[in-house]
C-alpha cells in the first residue's frame, strides 16, 4: 500500500505520458503504469483479513461460552470506535488530512489548509468500510448464532454466501435509491475537490452533515458496503472455516479458493477490457486518437464508484462489476497462494520469522496507513536533494529512491516505538478505549493492570512468538522412515506444490513470482520427499518460466511504446 501511494503521488506521469516522450519509454514502463493502479484497487484485500480475523475472534469469545449479547455489544462498540478514529484520521491526523497537509507543506507551513479537517472527515475509505462491516458482521453474526446455532459452521457458511450475492444483487437498486433521495450524489461538486459526499461543517446545514455518513455507507465513491459487503461476508466465510478444529478443515480448501478466485477475476478482466473498450468507442478515440480519457478512466480503478454512469454518461452500466469481481477475484487468489504456502504447508512459524521486515508494518496497520505522511517528508528532502526543490515530481529512479528511504524511516520508527508498546499510536488509541470501556474486553485484566496499559501492543505474544497455526503439520522425515513416506503420494505435497506454483508462474502474466516459489520448493521438496516426477516437472518447468520471464523483461524494456502504435 506505501509503495502504491508513493508511486501514484511522486512519479511524474504527466511528462511520462507526454507526446514527446511517451513514444521513446519503453513498454515495461506501460506496463508498470497498467499493473500499479490494479494493485491500487486492491483494498478489498483488506477487508477479507479484517473480516476472516474478526470471525475468527469472535468464534474464540463464542467458544469460551461468551454470550452472544457480550459478543454484539463488543462488534458494534469496536466498530464505531473505529469508525470514530477512522473520521478523525481522513479528516485530521492522516496523510490527506490536515496534519498530512502540514506536512505536505514544510516549505511554507503557512499554505497549510487546516479547514481540510471540516469537509474530509467524512471521506470514505477502506478504514470506514472495515469498521461498519465490523458492526453489521457483529450484529448479523450474533443473529446468526442465537441458541447455540453458530456451531453449525455448514448452515453458517450457506448462509454467508446467500447474503453475499442478496448484497451485490442489491448493489444498482441501492445507489438508484440513493440517487432518488439525493439527486446527484455522491458526485455532485461543492468546490473543487469538496463533493456532496464530503460536506463541509458550518457551510452545509445539520441534516446534510448527519446524513453524509451513513449515506456513505451506501454509495460512497470509493468502497461502499453495497458491493463491499459481500467481500466482508467472503472473509467472514474464510474464517468461519479456519476457525474449525484442524481436523475438520478441508486440506483442498486453499485450491477451491483459488478457483473460485481465479473465476471471479478471469470474468472481471475480460469485462473490464470490454468496458475499456466501450468507453474508447464513446470518448471518441477512434476519431480523434485522443487517448487520455481512457487513462484516466483505467486509473480510477482504485475509485469503485468512478465505475458507474452516476460518474460519467460513457460508462456503461455493468461496469462496477467488472472492477468489483477482478480487483476482489484477484484478492481472493493471493490468500489461496498465501493459505497454500504457509498455514496448509506447516511453515507458519518459518514464514514469519522470515518475513517480519514486512510483518512489522502489519502490527500497527491503522497508525501506518494514517502516517504515509511520513513519505512527504521523504520526498521533500529527496526533492531538493535531486531538483533544488521541495516536492517535485520524480522520475522513476527518483521515485524508486523515495520509496527505499520511506520503508527505512517507517522501518527504524516502528522499531524503535515497539520498544514501548506503540504507546501513542491508533490501535493503543483504540484498544485503550476498547480494553476499558467494553466489559467483555474490561474482563480480560487484572486489577494491577493501569488503563493505559490495557492498550499497549504486546510485541513479544504478538509479534515474535504468537500463537502460529498450521492447519497442516509438516512431517519431520526420518532416515528410517523417508522410504515410506516418498512412497507415499499423499504425502508428495511440496512436490505437487511445486508443480503447481511454476506451472501458475509459466502460464501467467500477474503471477510470475511463483515460478520463484515453485523453483525453491521444488528444490526443498527434493531434499525432504525424495526425487520423483512432481518436482522433477516443478523443477524444470520453474526454470523454463524464469527464463521466458527475464527474456520478456528484456525485451519490454528495450522496445519503446513508439513501435505499438498506440499514440
Amino acid at each position: 500500500m506505501v509503495i502504491l501511494h508513493i508511486v501514484k503521488h511522486i512519479l511524474d506521469t504527466d511528462t511520462l505520458m507526454s507526446d514527446a516522450n511517451i513514444v521513446t519509454e519503453p513498454v515495461i514502463a506501460l506496463s508498470a503504469l497498467i499493473i500499479i493502479p490494479f494493485f491500487g484497487g486492491l483494498a478489498g484485500f483488506f477487508l477479507i483479513a479484517s473480516a476472516a480475523s474478526n470471525m475468527v475472534s469472535m468464534y474464540r469469545d463464542l467458544e469460551k461460552g461468551k454470550s452472544v449479547r457480550s459478543l454484539i455489544v463488543k462488534q458494534v462498540i469496536s466498530g464505531f470506535v473505529l469508525l470514530i478514529f477512522a473520521m478523525i484520521c481522513e479528516g485530521f491526523t492522516g496523510y490527506w488530512g490536515a496534519l498530512g497537509d502540514f506536512f505536505l507543506n514544510l516549505n511554507n507551513p503557512a499554505a497549510t489548509n487546516w479547514a481540510i479537517a471540516l469537509w474530509r472527515w467524512n471521506h470514505f475509505e477502506t478504514i470506514h468500510a472495515i469498521a461498519w462491516c465490523i458492526i453489521v458482521n457483529g450484529i448479523i453474526h450474533g443473529l446468526l448464532s442465537m441458541k447455540g446455532r453458530w456451531k453449525n459452521r455448514r448452515n453458517l457458511i450457506k448462509s454467508y454466501i446467500i447474503m453475499a450475492f442478496v448484497v451485490v444483487a442489491l448493489t444498482l437498486p441501492i445507489w438508484l435509491l440513493v440517487d432518488v433521495m439525493v439527486p446527484g450524489y455522491p458526485f455532485t461538486v461543492l468546490e473543487p475537490k469538496i463533493l456532496i459526499s464530503t460536506p463541509r461543517i458550518g457551510f452545509e446545514s445539520f441534516w446534510e452533515i448527519i446524513r453524509a455518513p451513513f449515506l456513505n455507507v451506501l454509495a460512497s465513491p470509493i468502497e461502499p458496503l453495497f458491493p463491499y459487503l459481500a467481500v466482508s461476508f467472503i472473509g467472514s466465510i474464510i474464517g468461519i472455516i479456519i476457525s474449525q478444529p484442524k481436523e475438520q478443515i478441508d486440506i483442498n480448501f486453499p485450491r477451491k479458493l483459488f478457483l473460485i478466485g481465479l473465476s471471479m477475476f478471469l470474468t472481471g478482466l475480460i469485462t473490464v477490457v470490454v468496458v475499456i473498450g466501450n468507453v474508447a468507442v464513446n470518448t471518441g478515440f477512434l476519431v480523434t486518437g485522443d487517448i487520455e480519457p481512457i487513462i484516466d478512466f483505467y486509473f480510477s480503478i482504485v475509485n469503485h464508484g468512478q465505475w458507474t454512469p452516476y460518474y460519467a454518461s460513457y460508462i456503461p452500466q455493468f461496469s462496477w462489476l467488472a472492477q468489483f469481481l477482478a480487483v476482489n477475484g484477484f484478492s481472493m487468489i493471493l490468500y489461496s497462494i498465501l493459505f497454500r504456502l504457509i498455514e496448509f504447508r506447516g511453515a507458519s512459524k518459518q514464514f514469519a520469522n522470515r518475513s517480519k521486515f514486512i510483518r512489522r508494518f502489519g502490527t500497527i496497520a491503522f497508525t501506518n496507513y494514517n502516517n504515509q505522511w511520513y513519505f512527504f517528508i521523504v520526498w521533500a528532502f529527496t526533492s531538493f536533494i535531486l531538483k533544488g526543490t521541495a516536492y517535485a515530481k520524480l522520475q522513476w529512479g527518483g521515485t524508486a529512491l523515495v520509496i527505499l528511504l520511506t520503508l527505512g524511516f517507517y522501518s527504524l520508527i516502528n522499531w524503535l516505538w515497539e520498544k514501548i508498546g506503540y504507546i501513542g499510536s491508533m490501535e493503543w488509541f483504540i484498544r485503550t478505549l476498547t480494553n476499558n470501556l467494553v466489559p467483555v474486553r474490561r474482563a480480560r485484566f487484572g486489577p494491577e493492570v493501569k488503563w493505559w496499559q490495557k492498550g499497549q501492543v504486546d510485541a513479544e505474544t504478538q509479534f515474535y512468538n504468537a500463537e502460529w497455526i498450521d492447519i497442516v503439520e509438516r512431517p519431520e522425515i526420518k532416515p528410517e522412515t523417508k522410504e515410506e513416506i516418498v512412497k507415499s503420494r499423499t504425502e508428495l505435497r511440496e512436490s505437487k506444490l511445486s508443480l503447481t506454483l511454476s506451472l501458475v508462474g509459466l502460464l501467467s502474466i500477474f503471477f510470475f513470482i511463483t515460478s520463484i516459489f515453485g523453483l525453491l520448493i521444488a528444490i526443498n521438496s527434493r531434499k525432504r520427499e525424495g526425487k520423483n516426477n512432481y518436482n522433477k516437472a516443478g523443477l524444470i518447468i520453474s526454470i523454463i518460466a524464469l527464463v521466458v520471464i527475464v527474456g520478456v523483461f528484456v525485451a519490454l524494456s528495450n522496445i519503446k511504446i513508439g513501435v505499438l502504435g498506440l499514440f
